[in-house]
C-alpha cells in the first residue's frame, strides 16, 4: 500500500489549546518530518487551524488520536499526497 507523504487538514481546537501545542505534538509522531500550522479563524470557543504535515509514512490514525488527545477534531482532509514522490498542486480551469 502507498505511504502517505503529505496531509493538509482543517482542524478545530479549543481555546485552551494553542497552535504551538498542536504543532509540537504532531511533529513528535513517528513518520513525521515537518508540520506547519496556520490559524484560519478564531471565534468565541474554538480556533480553526490549517495543518500541513509532511513525512515518509504519515499515519492518519496516530495523527487523529494526537489531535483528539488535545481536545481537537479534524473537520476535513483538504489535501493528500501518497506514493514515492511529492505532487505539487497545479491550477486548473476550475480554479
Amino acid at each position: 500500500m502507498a505511504k502517505i507523504r503529505r496531509l493538509v487538514l482543517d482542524v478545530m481546537i479549543p481555546h485552551a489549546t494553542d497552535a504551538l501545542a498542536v504543532t509540537k505534538k504532531l511533529s513528535d509522531l513517528v513518520g513525521v518530518d515537518s508540520v506547519g500550522t496556520m490559524v484560519r479563524e478564531i471565534d468565541k470557543r474554538v480556533t480553526n487551524l490549517k495543518v500541513v504535515m509532511v513525512g515518509k509514512d504519515l499515519s492518519f490514525k496516530r495523527i487523529e488520536a494526537a489531535i483528539v488527545s488535545l481536545g481537537g477534531s479534524i473537520h476535513s482532509i483538504d489535501n493528500v499526497v501518497a506514493g514515492k514522490g511529492m505532487v505539487e498542486d497545479v491550477d486548473t480551469l476550475q480554479d
